[in-house]
């Protein structure tokens, strides 16, 4: 994380939850943080938070409404002129209403577009520009998905939040193949953690607060500082990878995938596992399909589908998968 200090990271959702854990990791490497949304006081208290604790890096708290295209151009305007330009975009702003898909309220379904889709588009569009305008090409583009962006939830009232979320990795293959085309080293990642316990289902099930707590009591959770080791993790990687063409060859949709429970990893052939803190466990350096076990022992791994698997679905394992998608 070294080549970061200094450098602006702009984390999008930065008031609770993920986004909050990633702004005070990144202010912790060093980094200047502009972190925005709609309602900037927690965001300028956990700014105080990270002053107070001594942390060499900076929280800029930004109030921005993310559904609204002005407001996140002059967000970036004046990122350009407090701090030069943003050098990596973390696209964690995302919410969910109960509406089926035959239902639902156009309403809901719209707002869900505006933040989970669109805002995520203008974002790595606006944040692309301004690597470009300051030829910044070791940037990074950092999409905060969801292992709903992958498989469809069996609910109708996640149908629909499921929808964008296969938005958002689709959208992350064409940045990847966007950005390959401009002949640049900017990277594109992204990250598709399982349930992770923050206040997100009690926003969901904003009129059933008891519901929302089952879906926390259900199983072992994800916390929101594994999803900020993530982020590191990734961040941390050398400018120069040596995996860059093998990625190429799998079709760029390597995964790593990690539960809280210690010893129990799931990861495809081809790929090394590495664990919350970035450690290699195990790596497969051949492809090998159809490959289909677990292991829950110490330090083990083994070659798994983790998105079709029956085993894995039925253990509702709290999956982190990261998404390599390198030029």
């Amino acid at each position: 994380m070294d080549r970061w200090k200094g450098r602006v990271a702009l984390v999008t959702g930065a008031s609770v939850g993920i986004g909050a854990a990633v702004a005070r990791a990144l202010v912790q490497q060093g980094m200047r943080v502009v972190g925005c949304a709609r309602n900037v006081d927690k965001i300028e208290k956990l700014a105080a938070e990270c002053q107070s604790a001594g942390y060499s890096g900076t929280l800029i708290p930004y109030k921005c409404d993310l559904s609204n295209e002005e407001e996140i151009l002059s967000m970036f305007s004046a990122i350009k002129t407090m701090q030069q330009g943003v050098d990596v975009c973390i696209n964690n702003a995302g919410l969910a209403h109960s509406e089926p898909l035959l239902s639902g309220k156009t309403e809901g379904w719209k707002n869900m577009i505006d933040v989970n889709v669109l805002a995520l588009s203008i974002c790595t569009r606006e944040a692309y520009k301004s690597m470009k305008e300051r030829n910044v090409d070791d940037g990074h583009i950092i999409n905060i998905n969801s292992m709903g962006g992958h498989r469809m939830v069996p609910s109708a009232d996640e149908h629909f939040y499921c929808a964008t979320k296969y938005a958002v990795t689709a959208l992350t293959e064409g940045i990847r193949q966007e950005l390959r085309e401009a002949n640049t080293h900017i990277r594109a990642t992204c990250i598709s953690p399982g349930i992770v316990e923050t206040e997100f289902a009690f926003r969901h099930h904003n009129s059933d607060p008891e519901k929302a707590a089952a879906v926390y009591e259900s199983m072992k959770c994800l916390k929101a500082d594994d999803v900020a080791s993530a982020v590191t993790f990734v961040l941390s990687a050398p400018p120069s990878r040596a995996d860059r063409r093998r990625a190429d060859e799998a079709g760029g949709t390597g995964v790593v995938a990690a539960t809280r429970r210690a010893g129990r990893h799931v990861v495809p052939d081809g790929w090394s596992l590495r664990d919350s803190l970035g450690r290699i466990v195990e790596s497969h350096p051949e492809p090998k399909p159809n490959s289909r076990r677990i292991k829950d022992t110490q330090n083990a791994a083994v070659p798994c589908d983790h998105v079709h698997d029956r085993h894995v679905r039925g253990k509702r394992l709290p999956l982190i998968a990261l998404f390599s998608l390198p030029l």
